[in-house]
């Protein structure tokens, strides 16, 4: 699989728990990983960009995308768009970011893949 990234910065310094935002972002891509059908090459584009009063990270996989029957569950405790797997993934990440006063939402197409989009705002 490939992972690639780009950030609109070299550094870009932020105020968070280390531990959490590691778990934040494992989940997401664990879960970007696994959502790619079998005999598809994963590419796994992470992106962040640095604006005035936000940050943005992007995370798009090229998987089988979420169906519309289960857009509206995404994050909750037992959804899952793995074959195997807990997916509390998702929650565990909406419930951390929120707790950052962040957001995360996400865009979908069916068959080509979905990007999650975090937003954090930045302290005064």
């Amino acid at each position: 699989g490939l992972i690639q990234f780009s950030c609109s910065e070299k550094q870009i310094f932020w105020n968070l728990d280390r531990t959490q935002w590691i778990r934040i972002m494992t989940n997401l891509l664990q879960n970007a990983i696994q959502s790619v059908p079998q005999g598809r090459k994963p590419l796994i584009q992470v992106r962040i960009q640095n604006e005035a009063s936000i940050l943005i990270i992007e995370i798009e996989d090229n998987g089988s995308g979420i169906s519309a029957q289960n857009i509206d569950q995404v994050f909750e405790p037992k959804f899952t768009t793995k074959t195997g797997g807990m997916g509390l993934g998702l929650a565990i990440v909406k419930n951390s970011i929120d707790s950052l006063n962040g957001s995360i939402t996400y865009k979908t197409q069916q068959y080509k893949g979905t990007t999650f989009i975090i937003q954090l705002k930045k302290e005064a």
